[in-house]
């Protein structure tokens, strides 16, 4: 398992939930798969086997001893690393075995844009056209 730090922001209703859902089912974790489009399951510490292709991104913190830990699947890690990383619950069914999914919400991510990055000038951009070849995403773009 790799360790690679991003600023993880959870709201206050993720927190709420996380924390009702740890009051209930003692330790859990967040894991985020990209497989078909991204979505985060939650699950107890026995449920989820972390391997080789999991990557710890941060925690959710509950209380100064408490925390939540926040994985990702390789596939998703250069998408999300060094970004602000915001937990956030919507309304509607989650994934099926996930722990929040009988309570009718799921877990959502977005992920916060760096205000230090550059700035990027939408009219320069569209004005140049669709790019020749596929252009993969680097550890700077947002």
């Amino acid at each position: 398992m790799t360790a690679i730090t991003a600023t993880v922001i959870a709201t206050e209703a993720a927190r709420e939930l996380v924390g009702a859902l740890y009051a209930e089912h003692g330790p859990i974790s967040l894991h985020v798969s990209g497989s078909y489009g991204v979505s985060v399951v939650c699950l107890t510490l026995s449920e989820l086997k972390i391997g080789p292709r999991d990557v710890l991104m941060g925690d959710v913190r509950l209380s100064e001893t408490e925390t939540v830990p926040l994985y990702f699947m390789t596939s998703e890690v250069e998408y999300w690393a060094g970004s602000t990383v915001v937990i956030d619950v919507a309304r509607g069914v989650a994934a099926g075995f996930s722990l929040e999914g009988p309570r009718g919400v799921h877990f959502t991510l977005r992920k916060r844009a760096d205000p230090r990055k550059r700035l990027w000038d939408a009219d320069a951009i569209l004005a140049r056209g669709a790019p020749a070849t596929y252009q993969p995403r680097t550890s700077t773009d947002d």
